[in-house]
């Protein structure tokens, strides 16, 4: 556009009286003293309408960072949204893939030309601040990226232009130092812009739910991982120290935090799951002692106390028993006695079992914490209940469970279930063989099948003798061999 008018120079006063002075020229009032003229720059890349119609798309994903150069994707949650854990993943990089390519292969000319000084601006929240950028791959290019002072706000040249059919993938590597235990959410707003035409070019939001995984592991292990049952039925009150029960086990219940101090998380339990009865009300387990010790030598109680029965408890030996090692040694009793039994599992969650919950508090807990419970099996019950059986498993379960205030607290896979084997005693099984009463009618049984077979015989006459008197009279003859004379003759010639 262009505008043109006249200067007049400053003109002096008029003296009253005097000549009056040249005519000053005047601008005619009928044209417009301006002019617009359209000028068309040649833009390169553009369709032949000479206007540029870019197709930018964007596309992120989440990764951690594994190395300098290696990065795996952050796996995605029910919401949609991928899914940053702070305690085994370190560091994270959000996957950017930029592409400007027609948006439908058989029309290239609808779109997906150059687009003109195309950039890509970067907001992060307060919890990420920019680090650096990485290839995909050896071949891939990247931007060139500048950030402000504090490292919150990104700008990356793709290009003047960034051509038809070109594309950009690289890794953004973000640091995580000013995340929290109260950061729930990550959120980068990511916006192309150029100035090629382009109007469906909105800001895009990339976010990432964060979570705190407590890296607890537990484990369980019984001594010993076998059982066996023996001995006379005896009531209750004929208990009165441990060794009346049965036979002695322990089970070691080790927990493991390879992550920071639970003190600094919140409240940490660990809850046991003890099967003392069967559904019948009769004894299984009888827990005696139980102890908590953790990396820091502390100890802890349990609740509720074990040894409900206030058994007189015995110092533990310092080796094994010789009927112990005799009983672990000793082969299973052979096929045929163990023909048509069954075995039996007693576990709280089948409801073949009932069970105490005891609930153990982890204090000051840091690396590991490990809960050693002694217990006797109780010999009664097995004897009146599973003397019939080929083999029992009881089985004891924990876990654990965290109380704390951050909402973004998980934890994954703190159960266990350890298992013990109980049988019955192999020396008893071989004397005690078949139940008296199932001789007894096995006998009754063989003499009643006799005499049944003695009274068909009887009835038969099998048991009554021959008569020697023949019922057929025999007559016998005698023969005697006499010489013919004329044989008598024939002879007398032949000699």
């Amino acid at each position: 556009m262009m505008t043109y008018n006249i200067k007049h120079g400053r003109s002096r006063r008029q003296i009253p009286g005097a000549a009056l002075g040249p005519l000053l020229p005047v601008l005619n009032a009928v044209p417009h003293n301006s002019q617009r003229i359209e000028v068309n720059f040649l833009k390169q890349g553009c369709g032949e309408d000479k206007i540029c119609q870019s197709n930018l798309q964007l596309k992120y994903k989440f990764h951690s960072r594994v190395d300098d150069a290696v990065f795996q994707p952050l796996p995605r949650g029910d919401d949609g949204l991928d899914v940053f854990s702070m305690s085994d993943q370190k560091g994270i990089a959000l996957g950017i893939s930029i592409t400007n390519f027609p948006s439908v292969a058989a029309e290239p000319q609808r779109d997906g030309d150059d687009a003109h000084e195309a950039m890509l601006l970067i907001s992060l929240p307060s919890t990420l601040t920019y680090a650096s950028l990485r290839q995909y791959n050896a071949t891939e290019k990247i931007p060139t990226c500048v950030s402000n002072q504090n490292a919150t706000h990104v700008e990356c040249e793709l290009g003047n232009p960034m051509k038809r059919g070109a594309q950009f993938q690289f890794y953004l590597v973000l640091s995580t130092s000013g995340i929290t235990l109260e950061t729930t959410e990550l959120e980068v707003n990511l916006e192309l812009t150029t100035i090629s035409e382009q109007p469906a070019l909105a800001p895009v939001a990339a976010r990432a739910r964060v979570i705190m995984e407590l890296p607890l592991s537990i484990t369980g292990l019984p001594e010993p991982k076998q059982l066996f049952f023996s001995g006379e039925v005896r009531g209750e009150s004929a208990m009165k120290k441990e060794s009346d029960v049965g036979s002695p086990v322990s089970f070691n219940v080790t927990v493991s935090n390879r992550g920071q101090s639970l003190s600094t998380l919140g409240s940490a339990f660990l809850y046991l799951m003890w099967p003392y009865e069967i559904s019948n009300g009769k004894w299984l387990l009888y827990p005696l002692k139980m102890e908590l010790l953790s990396h820091s030598q502390h100890h802890s109680t349990c609740t509720p106390n074990p040894n409900p029965l206030s058994l007189t408890l015995e110092p533990p030996p310092r080796g094994r028993k010789k009927r112990e090692t005799e009983q672990a040694e000793m082969s299973s009793p052979s096929l045929t006695y163990w023909k048509g039994r069954k075995n039996a599992t007693l576990d709280c969650v089948l409801g073949t079992a009932r069970c105490l919950l005891y609930k153990c508090p982890l204090y000051s807990f840091e690396r590991s914490a490990v809960l050693t419970i002694w217990a006797r099996l109780w010999n009664s019950t097995f004897l009146e209940e599973f003397a019939h059986m080929t083999s029992v498993e009881v089985i004891v379960r924990a876990n654990i469970s965290v109380s704390s205030t951050i909402r973004n607290l998980v934890l994954r896979d703190a159960t266990t279930q350890i298992p013990v084997t109980v049988y019955l005693d192999p020396v008893v099984a071989l004397t005690r063989g078949v139940p008296w009463w199932i001789i007894l009618i096995a006998v009754l049984a063989g003499i009643l099948v006799l005499g049944l077979l003695v009274s068909i015989l009887w009835k038969c006459g099998f048991f009554k003798r021959t008569s020697q008197v023949s019922k057929y009279s025999t007559n016998y003859y005698r023969a005697r061999l006499v010489i013919q004379p004329s044989d008598a003759d024939r002879q007398a010639m032949e000699a």
